[in-house]
């Protein structure tokens, strides 16, 4: 009997996490007037806004509470360094005023080879004991110069994220407006709340942990991207100093299903100077698209920028591409390739990635 009670429990807490499943229809999942479509993409972006918000104030936190502990470390250092500077300063006068002539008097007069050596050996001890009363004065003064330039930093950084904070603020606040006047306007103002009560419910519980699956598989295959270069014929060709990386979009879609079996459902293409990707797995739509970009700080790279992100036919804002980015590295880097290789230009275009490589 206790073991049907516990059978009969656990079909109760399937079937309510299958009604759960199935209450999260996929919004693509009927056709929607243009109308809708925007009113449900800036509700979506609402949302994204929100938690770019969320994600700006804690930093803005996390910087205060740097400068509050930077801040009572220098306070801590100008004390040490207060007294440091007053035994670095008597040593100068000292040496200064001739006080430690006696030394010199003291080997000068010694009489005997013994007496020249104690005065030597005391001579020495006291000047390496002023040499490292002015060693650790001029430790610390750097130390103490540092520590303000770091916390000029760190003022600096919480400028900037208040910045962010006020105009993100702003921003979904006009955003707000707009979904709200043309909820009044619309003809069922209670049909499009429950459309967008259910997109923003879906896009939390399902649509942001797939988006960011796809972004996480794709990080991890272009870490192993170098080495499947090195092993297939073609790819790379030298010519001196100089070598070219060609990759087709044909066999980048190849790689990558040899890495992970979700890519099965998309397609990469090169045109035009864009990279982009298409998939559908049948319950949801993913475009990603972005161009490459070669830099030199911190170090030479190939990095992906994504200019236009839509999931389910609706475009997610520059906040939430930029948050991908920061979570997930989608960059080629040339020297896990070839060491002392550096990548110079990149283009896509006619169904190729083409990389210019010189060794530097």
């Amino acid at each position: 009997m206790h073991r049907l009670r516990w059978a009969v429990l656990i079909v109760i807490a399937l079937l309510l996490v299958i009604a759960r499943a199935e209450a999260l229809v996929p919004i693509n999942a009927e056709p929607m007037d243009e109308e809708t479509r925007q009113l449900l993409e800036k509700s979506l972006s609402v949302v994204e806004l929100d938690r770019e918000i969320e994600r700006i104030a804690k930093l803005r936190e996390e910087t205060q509470a740097s400068i509050q502990t930077t801040q009572r470390r220098l306070e801590q250092q100008e004390i040490a360094i207060a007294v440091q500077r007053e035994k670095a300063g008597r040593v100068l006068r000292e040496y200064y005023m001739g006080h430690k002539d006696f030394w010199l008097d003291a080997l000068l007069n010694s009489k005997s080879l013994p007496d020249l050596i104690r005065a030597w050996d005391m001579m020495d001890i006291v000047v390496r004991s002023d040499q490292k009363t002015m060693n650790l004065y001029a430790d610390q003064y750097d130390e103490l110069k540092n520590g303000y330039a770091e916390l000029q930093t760190h003022q600096s950084e919480l400028a900037s994220v208040s910045e962010q904070l006020v105009a993100q603020r702003k921003r979904i606040t006009a955003l707000q407006q707009e979904v709200n006047n043309a909820l009044a306007a619309s003809g069922d103002s209670e049909m499009l709340r429950r459309l967008m009560d259910e997109l923003q419910a879906y896009w939390n519980n399902v649509g942001l942990y797939e988006v960011k699956q796809h972004f996480r598989a794709l990080a991890d295959a272009m870490h192993d991207l170098p080495q499947w270069v090195k092993d297939t014929p073609g790819i790379l060709q030298t010519s001196g100093l100089k070598a070219k990386l060609t990759i087709t979009d044909e066999q980048l879609n190849e790689f990558l299903r040899s890495k992970d079996d979700r890519f099965d459902d998309f397609a990469f293409t090169f045109d035009d100077g864009m990279l982009t990707m298409n998939g559908d797995n049948g319950s949801i739509t993913v475009m990603i698209q972005g161009r490459y970009e070669v830099v030199n700080e911190p170090e030479n790279a190939i990095l992906f920028h994504v200019d236009k992100l839509v999931f389910n036919g609706l475009a997610l804002p520059d906040t939430t591409r930029a948050d991908l980015e920061r979570e997930f590295d989608l960059g080629f880097y040339p020297q896990k390739l070839i060491k002392y290789i550096k990548a110079q230009s990149v283009s896509l275009e006619d169904g190729k990635l083409v990389v210019a490589l010189k060794v530097g």
